[in-house]
């Protein structure tokens, strides 16, 4: 009898019933579900949802981001998904949900140096928490080695702690692989918050140098090299600064005084003289004027000028005052002699 197609089988299993086919195998009963979230259909679901939550964030909708993302993260816990919601609730202003979607993000993935960025940035900003900064962003760096932007938090960290020391380890570290004018400003700007001037104006004579045309930073560079008595690169600053833009008396006050210590004082009158024709009403002006002649002895021309900085108010008009008192008082007493 010739026997009909069937497919090979064990022997033991090849069990024929006069001319009919081969019956099939028992099988086990599935009693099992299948795991949730790792199919490739939920992994797609899961990115497509992810992906929409992006695609609203880079569009400033952090409302649509944030269903988005929060649909992605129940289909499949992924970091992705909650640090990008942490950045939808950054934007809405959820700070205490946003620290919770990073901390998840780096609990599910301990290497995303974005979160760890970023919750470190949380823990700078006002009111600033550095312990709790520092304790995150050297665990980041411990996974994600030479990171730029972790080791720079980590330096601003140690900063706002008051651990000079440290910080400076950690600016030292970032300028060795490279000159960054941004990173040797935090750098000085750091060390002359904590008093330490010369070693703060060597950084700022190196950020002058490598800085370009942007005033606002020339003049926050000249302002901490004045503080920092390195009065002639405090010139060179506003020198710079007043070329792009002159029609801001306080930046030519600033230069005048700088001027005055480096015993340049026509250079510092005429600074003076400056900010009083682009503001007439600008008080700083008229008194350094008046103390500028003062000091060369034009005794008419400098009760003048302080009369108008003390006419004009404010905190310098009572420096003003107060300085035109004294001087009458000393005049009384040469007079009694």
């Amino acid at each position: 009898m010739k026997l009909g197609m069937t497919k090979w089988l064990p022997s033991a299993l090849l069990v024929l019933t006069g001319c009919g086919p081969a019956p099939e195998p028992a099988r086990e009963p599935l009693t099992a579900d299948p795991p949730i979230g790792t199919t490739s259909a939920d992994t797609g679901a899961a990115q497509t949802e992810l992906e929409r939550g992006i695609a609203y964030l880079n569009n400033e909708k952090p409302d649509e981001a944030k269903t988005h993302l929060e649909k992605s993260f129940q289909i499949k816990e992924t970091g992705d998904a909650q640090y990008y919601l942490g950045l939808a609730k950054e934007k809405l202003n959820d700070r205490p949900g946003a620290e919770e979607a990073y901390k998840k993000a780096l609990a599910i993935d301990g290497k995303l140096a974005e979160a760890a960025a970023n919750l470190g940035a949380l823990y700078l900003d006002d009111p600033p928490r550095p312990d709790e900064a520092i304790t995150v962003l050297q665990a980041a760096l411990g996974k994600s080695p030479g990171d730029a932007r972790l080791a720079q938090n980590l330096a601003y960290a140690f900063g706002l702690k008051g651990d000079v020391a440290s910080a400076s380890k950690q600016y030292d570290g970032l300028l060795g692989k490279g000159e960054d004018a941004m990173v040797r400003f935090a750098y000085g700007a750091m060390l002359f918050e904590h008093k330490e001037l010369e070693k703060a104006a060597d950084q700022l004579k190196k950020v002058l140098a490598g800085l370009k045309d942007d005033a606002p930073t020339l003049v926050t560079v000249g302002r901490m090299l004045g503080g920092a008595k390195a009065f002639g690169d405090c010139v060179t600053a506003f020198d710079r600064a007043i070329k792009i833009k002159a029609t801001e008396p306080e930046w030519f006050v600033r230069r005048g005084t700088c001027r005055h210590e480096v015993k340049d004082e026509p250079g510092a009158q005429a600074d003076f003289q400056a900010a009083i024709k682009v503001d007439p009403k600008f008080a700083a002006a008229h008194y350094y004027l008046g103390l500028s002649l003062l000091g060369e002895k034009k005794r008419l021309a400098a009760y003048a000028s302080l009369e108008k900085a003390a006419a004009l108010g404010g905190d310098i008009g009572k420096a003003a005052k107060e300085k035109l008192n004294a001087l009458a008082k000393k005049d009384k007493e040469k007079l009694k002699k």
